[in-house]
């Protein structure tokens, strides 16, 4: 008996054919119309919803003007019902003589209750394949890596588009589904493309053409972390490297990572505004490190076979922890952010874990199996309480620090991360984008294969520790301690860091809103919790530089600090009197300097 499935996966070794139009991009609707070649009988068609490489189920909520009819011959209309128990599959039946389905639909760009922001503005667009289609579903067996799709694109008179996808004729070369959706699409009317390495590529679109004038020093940068990232993982799992940035302040902020481009969408001016380019100079070489951590080596438990299969998201501290910390690296050897940078960011990290509360109860492994949540959660109040769904970054940057330095001390300096990255990341040598899992195990054999130690009891412990203690080894193995000191870091200086959470233990945010208030500190102690909205200082509008200020006056004053609240009848006395703190690193006296050997740039 011929199943379902078996029904199913025949009808799509026939490529899929997906045409987007953007031409209305401009008003936040892209249109996309699919050609699905199918069989006669139930169908279920399904909107992908998990991406490994995104923070939140896919926006179905903003796909619109569903229609499915039959395609060839007289065109007849074919209804279908919504999954009771999945919104994201869709079911329906073909009739006979039926081989093939239209499919359009509707996207909206915008992000949901607002005019501005989401994917696209007056001038650009930026595409994530994955919105704009469905795709025929047998159950779990279901391979998007089997299902083919002929992509094509239509754009607004005078725009120009980029992305990893070889062109063919007037669409794209045949792909996988799974290549397709990781290969994203930026378009618009001022585009500028920059060579900066033999196989890769700057491309950016932008509000205006002033935003695209990145000078030859950046350009330098970007070939010193092509070349720095090539020493590094001595190996390369794409064709073309595309850095795609679509440059708006009509866009959401977003960083997509992708086997063959980044997707990062940024403020107008992030990449010719000289202080946005040290504050942010960490972006660019993350996304680029999950090239090879993250897509190419990838954690079994995001190693799905299709978009429907639940993630276990587990690995995470692998996946962006050892991210968070490569990339650091790799933005200092690039020249980047100059050691002093470096320092500063590193410095900001180990400050932030050390003030997190919600490691009394939540470990690090947990942050991680819950991200999916937390994201979705969006931050919040009280998140250092919590922990919100971005601590397995910079505490998982740490406990790598931890494990390069002691590489590196129990080998006598014979070996480091590098020669781990190597092994694990360049596994099977320069390969097309493909992605190799792995598990647990396959790390601790890793670390194991270049310097011997009881790796698996390392890791545990750090994963699993709860304390106020944030894993702060590698940062006093390498030779420095963590210090607070009344003005920023080098970092600081250009991140505009506030130093509100080390002095006065409360952050807030835009408009004056208490964003987080940890327990025990002045701000809680003076009545102040998350939600609140400070109107005014001492009596003058708020403002953080004026709050600032406060502080710093208040070291010499005796007289509390008086924050008048929305809705309070009086104000509420902030009694601080230590002045600003700002988190640095100080050298540990008659230790190497490890850190300084780490961020060295390589020759060969």
């Amino acid at each position: 008996m011929t199943s379902f499935l078996s029904l199913a996966l025949a009808a799509v070794l026939a490529p899929i054919t997906l045409s987007v139009d953007l031409r209305d991009a401009p008003r936040k609707l892209y249109h996309a119309t699919e050609i699905i070649p199918v069989q006669a009988g139930p169908l279920t068609l399904a909107y992908p919803k998990w991406l490994p490489s995104e923070h939140a189920p896919g926006p179905i909520a903003n796909q619109a003007g569903l229609f499915i009819s039959s395609h060839g011959g007289a065109e007849q209309s074919i209804r279908w019902t919504r999954d009771p128990l999945d919104p994201y599959l869709y079911h329906l039946t073909v009739p006979p003589g039926v081989s093939a389905l239209r499919v359009r639909s509707d996207f909206i760009t915008s992000d949901s209750g607002g005019s501005r922001g989401g994917a696209a503005g007056d001038e650009l667009a930026a595409l994530s394949w994955n919105t704009m289609l469905l795709y025929p579903y047998a159950g779990a067996q279901t391979r998007v890596g089997d299902i083919m799709v002929t992509p094509s694109v239509t754009l607004p008179d005078g725009w120009r588009h980029v992305t990893s996808l070889q062109a063919e004729g007037a669409s794209f070369k045949t792909v996988s589904l799974e290549q397709l959706v990781d290969s994203p699409l930026i378009a618009g009317r001022h585009f500028r493309e920059i060579a900066i390495a033999p196989r890769h590529y700057l491309d950016m679109v932008a509000d205006s053409p002033e935003q695209l004038l990145v000078g030859d020093a950046q350009v330098a940068q970007l070939a010193a972390l092509v070349a720095q990232s090539g020493h590094l993982f001595r190996s390369r799992h794409y064709g073309d490297f595309r850095f795609l940035m679509t440059l708006s302040d009509q866009v959401s902020g977003a960083a997509v990572d992708h086997h063959q481009s980044l997707d990062n969408r940024r403020p107008g001016r992030f990449m010719v505004d000289p202080t946005m380019r040290i504050a942010y100079g960490g972006f660019l070489p993350h996304d680029f490190v999950h090239s090879w951590n993250g897509k190419y080596r990838r954690p079994a438990g995001v190693a799905t076979p299709n978009f429907q299969a639940p993630i276990d998201t587990g690995g995470l501290w692998v996946y962006e922890g050892l991210t968070d910390y490569l990339g650091g690296v790799l933005t200092a050897r690039a020249g980047i952010w100059t050691p002093e940078h470096y320092l500063g960011a590193l410095a900001e990290t180990a400050a932030r874990y050390s003030h997190r509360p919600g490691r009394a109860w939540r470990d690090l492994q947990d942050t991680a199996s819950m991200a999916m949540t937390l994201w979705e959660q969006g931050g919040g109040a009280y998140g250092s309480l919590r922990r919100d769904g971005f601590d397995f970054y910079g505490e998982g940057g740490l406990v790598w620090l931890d494990v390069d330095i002691t590489i590196r001390q129990r080998s006598g300096g014979r070996k480091s991360l590098d020669d781990f990255v190597a092994l694990f990341h360049g596994a099977g040598g320069d390969t097309p984008p493909k992605v190799l899992p792995y598990q647990f195990a396959d790390l601790v054999a890793a670390l194991n294969a270049v310097q011997p130690h009881d790796w698996a009891g390392f890791l545990n412990a750090r994963l699993h520790a709860l304390g106020p203690d944030a894993p702060l080894g590698g940062l006093s193995g390498g030779g420095y301690r963590l210090v607070y000191r009344d003005t920023p870091n080098a970092l600081a200086l250009h991140s505009g860091a506030s130093g509100l959470l080390y002095s006065v233990a409360m952050e807030v945010g835009a408009g004056g809103i208490v964003a987080d208030v940890l327990e025990d500190g002045p701000a809680r102690q003076a009545g102040l919790a998350p939600g609140m909205k400070l109107d005014a200082v001492n009596g003058r509008p708020y403002s953080t530089a004026l709050l600032r200020q406060a502080i710093r006056e208040a070291a010499s004053d005796a007289k509390p600090i008086a924050l008048t609240v929305s809705g309070r009848p009086g104000p509420l006395l902030l009694d601080y009197h230590g002045g600003e703190r700002f988190p640095a690193l100080e050298r540990i006296p008659g230790t190497p300097d490890l850190l300084a050997a780490i961020i060295q740039p390589r020759t060969r």
